[in-house]
């Protein structure tokens, strides 16, 4: 899985892609099927996207970055808001001379996709919404708790929440991966991120959208729940919604199958 660099903004921005690699102030070529940009949700980065780079990688031109201050981007903080997430993801597909992109979104990367699509349509072809919602429930301890791993007074927690109980028993090594990029940016980051979650709510915004949508969750997600994704889906003209079973908040890497085909139909849809 081929990365590279490029500067967004005065970030130095990390990235993955398919294909052939090129010179480091050469754009890859991004014209193999549809476009698609993934993006991670707080507090991660663009490698927790690797299992939909191989599978799409041969059909289409996969793309997934990371944010500024998340894995081996720039910066020691996140962005202040989802709108300026939104905004450097602008910027991010000028540098790569991508007009519009299929865009797909998990948790915080969800909302970051959703704004995009409010307040730079053009850029937007088509929309995956996966695991997120329009208002996060990020109570204010979890937030507390967040702020004190930052402070040296508490430890990172590794944990399962968020996974299905399935998954947790039946495949734990899922969950280590998860241990292993959440370890990739600094708790700072992860505590600007969830502040700036908490500060959204897109709620009645998301009726102006106007692209094509699939909307996923898991059947097991505690935090952005089936009910979030049924409501986005509600207010997004003719958006689907798919509910995926024993999955989590972590189905890109809880339930590949599951979740690559139903990405697969939707992006075929788009082309008939």
């Amino acid at each position: 899985m081929p990365t590279k660099y490029t500067d967004v903004r005065g970030y130095a921005t990390y990235y993955f892609y398919s294909g052939a690699t090129t010179l480091p102030d050469v754009a890859p070529d991004f014209s193999r099927g549809r476009k698609i940009l993934f993006v991670h949700g707080a507090g991660s980065n663009g490698h927790t996207w690797h299992r939909q780079i191989d599978a799409f990688g041969g059909r289409h031109s996969p793309i997934a970055l990371d944010l500024p201050g998340h894995g081996r981007s720039a910066g020691v903080e996140g962005l202040r808001t989802v709108q300026d997430y939104a905004d450097f993801v602008a910027a991010f597909l000028d540098m790569l001379k991508i007009k519009a992109a299929v865009i797909l979104g998990h948790s915080m990367g969800g909302a970051i996709a959703m704004d995009l699509a409010i307040r730079h349509a053009a850029r937007v072809e088509a929309l995956i919404l996966s695991c997120t919602a329009p208002k996060f429930n990020i109570t204010a301890d979890r937030i507390e708790a967040l702020r004190a791993i930052t402070m040296g007074r508490a430890p990172q927690a590794f944990n399962t929440d968020g996974y299905s109980p399935r998954t947790v028993k039946e495949n734990f090594d899922v969950v280590r991966e998860g241990w292993m990029e959440q370890i990739k940016t600094d708790p700072r980051v992860r505590y600007t991120d969830i502040v700036a979650c908490s500060q959204l709510d897109l709620r009645d915004a998301i009726g102006k959208i106007d692209k094509p949508a699939l909307v996923i969750a898991g059947a097991d997600d505690q935090g952005t729940t089936p009910a979030d994704a049924e409501f986005i889906a509600g207010k997004i003209r003719g958006a689907t919604c798919k509910i995926i079973a024993d999955a989590g908040h972590y189905i890109p890497r809880e339930r590949p199958p599951e979740y690559n085909a139903a990405i697969e139909q939707f992006v075929f849809s788009l082309a008939n």
